[in-house]
């Protein structure tokens, strides 16, 4: 058989660092197993993910824009 064997984790870990989603990384693999159980389709499965990731950065990108701009301290 010529299949190749790819390891999924691994390939998801290098596509996530690549993007920089740290977020889509730690959360794939609970979401991976809950939309198995639920029988999710793959929409709903990567509209899940994306929501994670969107949330983050929207809870965590205005601190990293003001530590980028080096503002004085208050």
């Amino acid at each position: 058989m010529a299949a190749k064997t790819r390891d999924l984790s691994a390939e998801l870990a290098f596509l996530t660092r690549a993007l920089k989603a740290p977020t889509l990384r730690e959360a794939t693999p609970r979401l991976a197993e809950r939309a198995r159980e639920a029988g999710w389709s793959h929409e709903e499965f990567l509209i899940a993910c994306l929501q994670r990731e969107v949330a983050a950065r929207d809870s965590h990108g205005g601190e990293g824009r003001i530590r980028a701009a080096r503002f004085p301290a208050r």
